[in-house]
Formats: structure tokens, sequence, C-alpha cells
């Protein structure tokens, strides 16, 4: 079993890493990709540039070597639509069962994404709690929810931070690697 982790990781942090172990626990996933997104269509303009996310996740993965990072949406020429994503990770892995990791904030706007409805022939969604969410329970073989303890850490939080310049403040959030990190940038 194989799992990829979507997200703007913008920037990535101890809830985004932390959670990504935990899941990977809770399914027994073999090998969990934290799979970037270029340009996320439902969201406003990212603070961290490609270059940089990526950066920081490779910076992020030496504390949590048991993750893999997949750039291949970052290295797409044109836009990337997760439907396409997976569709290519599917002939990349045949014979694997493949999750796609989503927050709960992801899958409320879930039936906005292009050919949503194909989603499931490709990966078993998997949908992580998240601050506020309500969790849609109804029975649906496409869709896990996880029980993933929710660890309260947000890429907004994390931004509001910087704004104000207080990168002390940001300590305990994410690795301290990644704050030396935005420290000089």
């Amino acid at each position: 079993m194989i799992g990829f982790f979507g997200g703007s990781f913008d920037p990535v942090h101890y809830g985004h890493l932390k959670t990504a172990v935990a899941i990977k626990k809770e399914l027994a996933i073999d090998e969990l990709f934290l799979l970037p997104c270029k340009e996320p269509v439902h969201k406003n303009d990212l603070h961290f540039s490609n270059k940089q996310r990526l950066e920081m996740l490779n910076l992020a993965l030496v504390e949590f070597d048991e993750l893999q990072i997949d750039s291949r949406e970052m290295d797409r020429k044109s836009a990337s639509w997760t439907i396409d994503t997976l569709k290519e990770i599917k002939a990349n892995y045949p014979n694997k069962k493949i999750f796609l990791i989503i927050g709960a904030d992801s899958f409320a706007t879930l039936n906005t994404w292009k050919d949503h409805q194909q989603l499931g022939k490709y990966a078993q969604l998997v949908v992580l709690p998240r601050a506020n969410s309500v969790q849609d329970a109804r029975k649906n073989s496409t869709v896990y929810f996880a029980k993933t303890p929710l660890i309260d850490i947000s890429s907004t939080q994390i931004r509001s931070i910087l704004k104000g310049k207080m990168c002390d403040n940001l300590t305990g959030l994410l690795p301290d690697s990644l704050i030396n990190y935005i420290k000089k940038i």
C-alpha cells in the first residue's frame, strides 16, 4: 500500500508531518509521499515559492525520514489536477493500493475538483480531521475518515506569525531546521 498526502505545504509544519506519520501507521501504509501542489486552485496566493516549499519539505524529512516527497505536480509544465496525478500514480503503481490523503478543508470543496467523481477509481480517499471541521459520517467505500488525532497547527497560523516577523514564536510548530531556513529568506 502506498499513500500520497496532498497539500500546499505553505509552509510544511508539525501538523502535516506528525499527522502523516500517524496516518501511515493507522493504515499500515508501506510508503507515504508528501505531494506538494504547484498552484492550488482553491487557495489564495502562496506565501512561499515552489522552490522554497520543496526545500523546506526536504529539510523537514531529515527529521521525518519515514516520509518521502513526490514532486510530480511541481515538475509539471502545465496546470496540475488531482485526477491527472492519480491516473499517473496508478499507471506507475498498477498493483498497489493507493491512498490519497487530504485535509477536511479540502474535502469540503471536493465537489468543485475536476472530475471529482472519478477519484475513487484511482485511490482510496482518506480525510484527515481539521479544527472546526464536521466529519461527514456517511458510508462511502471510497472515503475513509482518519482516526488520527488532530494536531491543531495550520499554515495560516504560521504565516500570520511570519507577517509579524516573530520567527521565535514558531518553536514547536515546525522543525528547528525550517525555522532557521525561514529566518534566512
